[in-house]
């Protein structure tokens, strides 16, 4: 029996894609790695080499409990000085139990954590976060933090908002 010439090329296709596929994903995982490491090392330069020039960042969980953000951040410069108050306001920034989900087309990434920090005076912090990746060429171009607003605001009470 003859194996119809269709059926060998689809198969042909679905094995060369599979390796580009593959990488997209493997490439995103391995930026959505750097991008927390950046976060971990506060290391400011790598992530504003992650970043689109047009990056938004919002943090979805509001302090009030309203359905509304609790800050967003517009451009890159916006992000950037998000990240170097974020900085300034903790000692040690430590992501535990980490887990990565990359999307197929390599497109979107989720982090679940549990953070380990501490605060500037050295108090441990500990919560939870959630990040959405998206990304474009390498870089994000969009991103969301959701991390327990209550854990943040008993750490932090003089927050406006809190």
């Amino acid at each position: 029996m003859r194996t119809p010439i269709i059926l060998v090329a689809a198969a042909l296709t679905l094995a060369t894609a599979a390796p580009a596929f593959a990488d997209g994903q493997g490439a995103t995982e391995r930026r959505t790695a750097a991008f927390m490491e950046a976060l971990e090392r506060k290391n400011l330069t790598a992530l504003s080499a992650l970043l689109d020039p047009d990056v938004t960042m919002t943090l979805p969980l509001s302090f009030s409990g309203r359905k509304e953000d609790a800050a967003r951040f517009t451009g890159k410069a916006e992000v950037l000085g998000y990240a170097k108050n974020a900085f300034a306001m903790f000692g040690k920034i430590n992501f535990v139990n980490k887990k990565v989900t990359v999307s197929k087309d390599g497109k979107s990434s989720f982090v679940q954590a549990d953070g380990d920090f501490t605060t500037a005076d050295g108090k441990p912090y500990r919560n939870v976060y959630v990040y959405h990746f998206e990304w474009r060429d390498g870089r994000v171009i969009r991103s969301a933090e959701y991390g327990n607003p209550v854990t943040f605001c008993a750490t932090f009470p003089a927050t406006p908002g809190c």
